[in-house]
């Protein structure tokens, strides 16, 4: 196969291998964004905070060290494991340093007793996981941009004075960019070849990356070549970027030039310094996500900064390689101490970096190389150049593969451990279900037997209220004329007085007697009361209840409230009785079958005496009456007989007080009897003893009611939660399958023909 065709070939290859990228880095997105939607509107996601057993966090190594073989060999993922899959050998618990991408960085530090993350709360820690998993999506895409951009981005940045604008120069063999033994640049600047620029050498100066078009000339600001240290050392106009449009100086190496090399197009990006503020740091942190290749220089004097190692660690999410060059190393004495001692961090920060560093890590100098030329430089550069353009897979390819495996990865580890907070979880919930049906059951029946009892105490006091009203009430109405005689007669003169007098009488006996009623019914409804208080009673002392159930069961204890001027009446004692007035008919008795027996005496006694005299003088009469007539003898007769009726009106008039009496008692129980007297008080007072036990009962049975709801309430919420816990289980049991079999995908992808 030709030269011509084997590069044709490995570029369609290429171009394959980045569409398969494409497709499972938008999987992997896809994956990032369904957790979030569930995290926020489902379940919040739970993040392993669990503490050692033994003391202390500890940082378990993860596929960003453990994988060291990942580019060139695809492994099976290794399964995420729960806390009931650790050995006890391990004697820990699963915690979050078990991440790596989706690991939260709260920079707190901790006692060993305590875990500042764990006393978090868990919609604290569900938002934190959803910042950032939005951060990895926009990581996500960044890559997915790199990979559709054909050319190659070179990132040379680290610690201040580091020499990275002099290595810049020394690797387009041109002085552009001003050097200076002080910290001297202030913004980003790209340097590109000028073939880009229509041949034009020019430098831009952009004020906004995103909308920068060379060929819109109000994106950008022209900046001359004289003017280019004030720019870059002061930044005076906020300049995100320079844009350096320059032709390369034709290298003497056999290898060629790195910007014009023929096969893609390469920038150069120098940076300002990691330590120089806390703004431009946090700038580079976040530029290194647009970058393929990262050149990190080190001033060999220096060594690793705590920026610089941070940078490194930051940048090993996704990138397993990093290009180091260590400058200035001419300026060291003691060369083989100085290179040990560099390694030694490097194999910490970056153990795949170290693995290679033969071709990834140079010792050089740029100033060398810029006066004269360097074989150390030299070979530096044609790595570089491998690095960059044959070995694109690694340097463009590797970086979205190691980020996505990493992500995948944490994404096992997320879902294994919800799988197992889920089933924890269902095991909490139906314990708890299991102990509360008891006292639920027990409840249901508790509340039906006290409705019972509350229904049965209301209806056996408002029946003796009617069954005493009704028999006192019977009894009083046959029983009037009791009332009357106590009042005095005094004489047939006073008989009018005497007559209203005993109609009073009647009418405030038969009051008395309903007070008596009612004095009974408020008995009857404090009793009711009391029994239904000491139901209540019962029921509080089932189980603490929150205090809206307590309210208004103070009146249950306030039984003497209950008076006999609170039982109301309808209308009046008795309506017949406010309009009752004396009549004739009260005075006179003319039922002769109530006075036949007096009569009869009367009458017998008349007739004894007649008969006696009559027989003795029968004789005499008779002779009497031929002598003296039969108009006297009939004047004779006449005359007794005014003696006998005489007499009989006399007797009538002596018993006219028994008479008036007899007559109003008969006369108002009559009318008590026609307008329903005794009912109608029978169903008032019943009425009313109903009205006032009633609101007890009920409130009694309103607060089982709601006893039982909270109940249900609560096993409603434990049935609701047991749902949920059972869709996340399945949620996060699919999610993890589809995170293994996407990772095996993406591991598929390798650097082999």
């Amino acid at each position: 196969m030709s030269t011509t065709n084997s590069g044709e070939f490995q570029e369609r290859l290429f171009a394959d291998k980045c569409r398969r990228m494409h497709t499972h880095l938008l999987g992997t997105r896809s994956l990032l964004r369904d957790i979030g939607e569930y995290n926020r509107t489902k379940w919040p996601v739970h993040y392993p905070l669990a503490r050692l057993a033994h003391g202390g966090l500890k940082r378990s190594s993860s596929v960003l060290e453990s994988d060291a073989t990942m580019v060139d060999t695809p492994q099976a993922l290794r399964r995420a494991q729960t806390t009931d899959e650790i050995p006890d050998s391990e004697a820990r618990l699963l915690d979050g340093s078990d991440l790596s991408v989706l690991k939260l960085d709260l920079r707190l530090s901790y006692h060993a007793e305590s875990d500042v993350m764990g006393s978090l709360e868990e919609s604290s820690i569900a938002r934190l996981l959803d910042e950032r998993l939005a951060q990895c999506e926009g990581h996500i895409d960044k890559l997915l941009a790199r990979i559709a951009d054909k050319s190659s981005k070179i990132l040379v940045t680290g610690d201040l004075n580091a020499g990275k604008s002099t290595l810049v120069n020394a690797l387009v063999r041109r002085d552009i960019l001003p050097r200076d033994q002080q910290p001297c640049t202030m913004l980003f600047c790209e340097v590109v070849d000028a073939s880009l620029n229509a041949g034009v050498e020019e430098i831009h100066a952009v004020p906004s990356i995103a909308a920068y078009d060379r060929n819109d000339a109000s994106t950008f600001v022209r900046v001359q070549s004289e003017d280019l240290e004030d720019v870059v050392m002061e930044n005076d106009e906020h300049y995100q970027q320079l844009k350096i449009y320059t032709h390369e100086r034709q290298s003497e190496s056999e290898h060629g030039s790195l910007l014009h090399n023929g096969v893609v197009d390469v920038a150069l990006i120098d940076s300002p310094g990691l330590n120089r503020d806390s703004l431009k740091t946090t700038q580079l942190f976040a530029r290194q996500e647009e970058i393929d290749v990262v050149v990190f220089v080190v001033n060999a004097e220096n060594h690793f900064t705590l920026s610089g190692q941070d940078f490194l660690l930051n940048a090993g999410n996704e990138k397993a390689h990093i290009f180091i060059v260590v400058n200035r190393f001419d300026a060291i004495r003691r060369r083989d101490r100085c290179e040990r001692m560099v390694l030694d961090q490097i194999r910490d920060l970056s153990p795949l970096t170290y693995a290679e560093r033969s071709d990834l890590v140079h010792f050089v100098s740029a100033h060398e190389q810029l006066a004269g030329g360097s074989a150390a430089f030299a070979r530096m550069e044609h790595c570089l150049r491998s690095f960059t353009l044959e070995q694109r897979f690694k340097s463009k390819l590797a970086p979205a593969q190691r980020y996505a495996s990493n992500v995948l990865h944490d994404v096992c580890f997320l879902a294994a451990e919800n799988v197992g907070a889920a089933t924890r979880r269902i095991q909490e919930i139906n314990s708890v279900l299991r102990d509360n049906m008891p006292r639920y059951e027990a409840l249901l029946e508790q509340r039906t037997d006290a409705s019972q009892r509350a229904e049965h105490v209301l209806d056996s006091g408002c029946a003796e209220v009617r069954r005493h009203t009704a028999a006192h009430l019977a009894t009083t109405q046959l029983h009037l004329q009791d009332a009357a005689d106590k009042v005095a007669y005094g004489g047939l003169l006073a008989l009018w007085t005497y007559a209203e007098n005993v109609l009073l009488a009647i009418v405030r006996h038969v009051e008395h007697e309903v007070a008596e009623c009612d004095r009974f019914a408020c008995f009857t409804i404090q009793h009711a009361r009391a029994e239904l208080a000491e139901l209540e009673a019962q029921r509080r002392s089932l189980g603490e209840l929150s205090d809206s159930l307590h309210v208004g069961a103070e009146s249950n204890d306030d039984l003497t409230s209950v008076t006999a001027s609170q039982i109301a009446s309808i209308g009046t004692i008795s309506n017949a009785l406010d309009t009752a007035q004396l009549e004739l008919s009260d005075f006179i008795d003319l039922d002769l079958g109530r006075n036949w027996a007096t009569l009869t005496s009367l009458s017998a006694s008349l007739g004894l005496f007649a008969s006696k005299s009559v027989a003795a003088n029968a004789f005499s009469l008779l002779r009497l009456s031929s002598s003296v007539g039969t108009t006297t003898a009939r004047r004779m007769v006449a005359t007794a007989a005014v003696l006998i009726g005489a007499g009989s009106v006399f007797y009538i008039v002596s018993d006219m007080d028994a008479t008036v009496r007899r007559k109003l008692a008969q006369r108002v129980a009559l009318m008590l009897d026609n307008e329903g007297f005794v009912e109608h008080h029978a169903e008032r007072l019943t009425t009313e003893a109903s009205r006032a036990i009633r609101p007890f009962a009920w409130h009694l049975q309103h607060n089982f009611q709601r006893m039982v709801e909270a109940e249900e309430h609560k096993r409603a919420d434990h049935l609701h939660r047991r749902r949920a816990a059972q869709d996340s289980q399945i949620y996060f049991d699919e999610l993890r399958a589809k995170a293994q079999e996407l990772s095996l995908a993406v591991r598929s992808i390798t650097a082999d023909l």
